[in-house]
């Protein structure tokens, strides 16, 4: 029962995670401060947070399941290492442009950062549902 509930948990934080990616990445695309202020935002209240909940929560069930042997939870933790650190490179660069005031982001890196985010959280559902080895 324990276990479900954590499971629990760390969908909903992988989920409150990839929407702030996703606010991030548009937000940090446009000039506008308003916009920018939501990308902040959705780093402080959402992303960040939910990135702590899903790397405490993600390696509790990875023991609780004896999992650490299988190939795909090592696929899985690639993808997952992917977006930990773009969520560090997206919120270090939009807390730049803010205390910096420089209205012209990093284009290449908001641009790229929707379609990373995308196709990691797609082959980690894949390796979760199907464990394809």
């Amino acid at each position: 029962m324990l276990y479900l509930w954590i499971k629990a948990v760390h969908l909903i934080a992988v989920i409150l995670l990839i929407a702030g990616l996703v606010a991030m990445s548009l937000g940090g695309r446009l000039a506008q401060p308003d916009w920018r202020r939501i990308a902040r935002q959705a780093d402080y209240r959402l992303a960040s947070p939910a990135l702590i909940v899903v790397w405490l929560s993600g390696p509790t069930l990875a023991v609780m399941a004896n999992w650490w042997s299988a190939p795909w939870l090592m696929v899985k933790l690639v993808f997952v290492l992917v977006i930990s650190a773009l969520h560090g490179r997206l919120s270090a660069t939009l807390r730049r442009l803010e205390r910096d005031g420089v209205m012209q982001p990093s284009p290449s890196l908001f641009q790229r950062a929707l379609p990373i985010t995308l196709v990691s959280m797609a082959v980690i559902v894949v390796m979760v549902i199907v464990k394809p080895f």
